[in-house]
């Protein structure tokens, strides 16, 4: 008799569903979190990219401009959440060529702790011609 009973709760499959949903939503739940990172890392690395590329250009248009300006110009270009990136404005010469080289930089934090991601360093790098002969 005893042996029936067990048996048939080996059988019962109510609350399956819920036993599989325990075992599959955390994996699910640290893949979404881990996706949105990456979304939030490619939308920071690309705002740098575009905001030295628009220096690189501003510097084309007004080749008068100092390395500060150009440097400013860059800041101005970013985001306020993107307050913590370093942007430096260098002019380089290269035989008689001379190029302006704006690179900007930015450490990468999850905002997830439970992905344990460590600190990345974004960077981005834009060089032009001061002038175009």
């Amino acid at each position: 008799m005893a042996c029936r009973g067990i048996l048939a709760w080996l059988k019962d499959s109510r609350g399956a569903s819920a036993v599989e949903f325990a075992l599959i939503a955390p994996v699910f739940l640290i893949m979404m979190l881990g996706l949105i990172e990456f979304g939030r890392a490619f939308w920071i690395k690309s705002t740098l990219q575009f905001a030295v590329e628009e220096a690189g250009r501003y510097n084309m248009v007004y080749t008068s401009k100092t390395e500060a300006e150009i440097k400013a110009y860059a800041e101005g270009m970013l985001p306020s959440v993107l307050s913590g990136a370093t942007v430096t404005a260098t002019e380089e010469t290269t035989g008689s060529d001379e190029f302006m080289s704006i690179t900007a930089t930015f450490d990468f934090d999850s905002l997830v702790p439970l992905l344990n991601v460590p600190t990345i360093t974004l960077q981005a790098k834009s060089r032009v011609p001061v002038e175009i002969p």
